[in-house]
């Protein structure tokens, strides 16, 4: 009974041992199968997402597509009636026809519910910042704080043109220092901001005697900076002017 007994425990201890081990090993198979059907529910989630996402770039293209050939068609249609011609010579256009082309042009972009800011604004904006800024600049002889606020309008001046992707003409641009930010006006205590000359190359350096950074510009006798062209309008109209004052006398 006794050798039974002793041989009954050790073998008792195995089987229990191995009950042990096959209950873990079916508890981490779940726990594997649990993360699966977890990762599997997560990347059918992402998919269904994504697909979902992809359609509504696809319909928002679709819109925007038709929206511009119907905005082509109108124009055709409003170039093939203004090139149409009745027997007297004027345009054979209605007026409903003509309302009804321009609502659906003025909608183009925004299908009709809200109207964006016009671009019109944001030259405004441009322009009298610049114009502040030249003002300042000119009137601060010695003067730190009006140089500093009109830096300050030409950074804003910067960041508008580059948010609003409007391009700076080229009297605006060469006028403007790119490193300090100042400005070439003259001052009125005679000073200049600014010292130009000529190279061999035909070229106009152009020095700022703030920061002392040179910029190189090619020369083109044919080109009018705004002033000039200004100027030149001026004297035309003076001696038209002129003209029959001479003719009367």
């Amino acid at each position: 009974m006794t050798s039974s007994s002793v041989k009954a425990g050790p073998l008792s201890e195995i089987s229990s041992g191995m009950d042990q081990y096959q209950s873990n090993s079916l508890q981490r198979k779940k726990r594997r199968l649990h993360a699966d059907q977890r990762a599997q529910l997560i990347y059918q989630k992402i998919a269904t997402e994504r697909k979902a996402e992809k359609e509504k770039r696809r319909l928002e293209r679709e819109k925007g597509q038709k929206v511009l050939e119907e905005y082509t068609s109108i124009k055709r249609r409003m170039n093939k009636a203004l090139s149409k011609r009745n027997r007297r010579g004027q345009p054979n256009l209605n007026a409903q026809i003509e309302e009804q082309i321009k609502e659906k042009v003025d909608c183009f972009v925004t299908d009709g519910k809200t109207r964006l800011p016009k671009p019109n604004e944001f030259h405004y904006r441009c322009n009298y910042l610049y114009r502040a800024a030249s003002l300042l600049c000119s009137q601060s002889s010695g003067n730190n704080g009006l140089e500093t606020l009109s830096k300050l309008y030409l950074r804003e001046m910067k960041e508008l043109c580059l948010v609003e992707m409007i391009r700076l003409e080229k009297d605006f641009g060469r006028t403007i220092c790119k490193h300090c930010k100042n400005i070439f006006v003259a001052r009125f205590d005679g000073t200049q901001s600014i010292t130009v000359r000529l190279n061999k190359k035909k070229q106009m350096i152009r020095t700022c005697l703030n920061c002392g950074a040179k910029k190189h510009f090619l020369r083109n006798t044919r080109y009018l900076s705004r002033n000039e062209r200004d100027q030149h309008q001026i004297e035309t109209e003076m001696q038209q002017q002129q003209v029959p004052a001479e003719a009367i006398h």
